[in-house]
């Protein structure tokens, strides 16, 4: 069984899931451990095996496995979605207001909302209310992972749920799409006095825009196309999608735009393969659900000089240097100053990341 046949299968069964489909036959030639081990690479795994128990090929110890991924994702999602419910009222209380992104809220749009995993919470936040959110979050229970660091707050509470606070939608990377959103609270619907949502077609946008981030940053999973699908069945008759592509058009990532559409139909719709997207489509399956340095390095060769990418590490804009250095947000001019601070305390920090970026460096001559 060939990598190829493996991920086709994969993503049949998927397909079987949120369709409601009878699962497709396991090929005689397939290789269950690898099937395993490319569906956790792209944290669907749970989802996949409502698909392949119906087979009952699988030994008992495969079954046991699959089972307790399952199981596991059942939990997480209760979890999260309690406490969702509960950051929901101290908002609300605290006269907080929050925007939810993503996962929480697509997860409702699937047949099972443990369909659709996620490992965090992400919500939007106004910059301005970030320590009132610490205060809150430190109430309930979580702990600071890290804070002022990049655009976003990240709480943790034990067992398992986390919570990405988001203080700006787009940092460094993405820059193309923060015109796009630069006042997103403007292109939300009121939910309460506190709770606000992208409308339908900006929840679209963005989540294109979010997965072409994470593309160009060394990938985005499977579970984006799930997503893309799932969205465009429940709205697909209010989105405009005109007016989508002339945003895309003025972010200069329509190409990618259509493209994202097309495989999300090709891999979960009713599309046919021409073999247009074969490229695009291994590249996701080879980074899983984040990516990985080796696609970032080499997406980011695609357009600039290996001299010019060993720059750009070593000397970042100041837009990312404000999301390392919130001191620059005041004082820019002390940009050099934290370059060489960067330079002097980089090697020390981050190790496995950075010998994960020298090795897949080495690997694009």
């Amino acid at each position: 069984m060939t990598e190829l046949n493996t991920e086709k299968y994969l993503i049949s069964l998927l397909k079987s899931t949120i369709n409601n489909e009878a699962a497709p036959p396991l090929p005689e030639d397939m290789d269950c451990t690898a099937l395993l081990k490319l569906a956790k690479h792209h944290s669907v795994a749970n989802t996949a095996y409502y698909a392949l128990e119906q087979l009952d090929v699988l030994s008992t110890e495969q079954k046991k496995e699959w089972s307790q991924l399952r199981d596991m994702e059942i939990m997480r999602d209760i979890h999260q979605q309690t406490e969702y419910d509960i950051l929901c009222e101290a908002f609300s209380q605290e006269k907080i207001r929050f925007l939810p992104l993503k996962g929480i809220l697509i997860k409702s749009l699937y047949p099972q909302s443990d369909f659709r995993t996620m490992s965090d919470i992400d919500l939007l936040i106004d910059e301005a209310n970030a320590e009132k959110v610490k205060e809150v979050m430190l109430s309930l229970g979580y702990e600071v992972d890290s804070m002022e660091f990049g655009v976003h707050d990240v709480y943790h509470k034990k067992p398992a749920v986390s919570i990405e606070v988001h203080r700006e939608l787009f940092g460094d990377e993405g820059q193309e799409f923060a015109p796009l959103f630069s006042d997103p609270w403007s292109k939300c619907e009121k939910r309460s006095d506190t709770l606000y949502e992208f409308t339908q077609q900006y929840f679209f946008a963005y989540l294109l825009a979010h997965g072409i981030k994470h593309y160009q940053q060394g990938g985005t999973g499977i579970r984006t196309f799930m997503d893309i699908e799932i969205y465009r069945r429940h709205f697909g008759q209010q989105l405009d999608m005109d007016k989508l592509y002339d945003m895309f058009e003025k972010a200069g990532q329509r190409k990618l735009c259509e493209d994202f559409i097309r495989l999300s139909e090709l891999w979960f719709g009713a599309a046919e393969d021409d073999g247009t997207l074969d490229n695009i489509a291994r590249y996701i399956i080879s980074g899983g659900t984040y990516g990985t340095f080796e696609n970032q390095v080499q997406y980011e060769l695609q357009s600039k000089s290996k001299g010019q990418y060993i720059m750009s590490k070593l000397f970042p804009n100041l837009q990312h240097m404000k999301q390392q250095y919130p001191v620059l947000k005041k004082a820019p001019v002390l940009l050099p100053v934290m370059w060489l601070v960067r330079l002097v305390t980089k090697p020390f920090i981050n190790r496995k990341e950075n010998a994960e970026k020298l090795k897949a460096l080495s690997k694009n001559k």
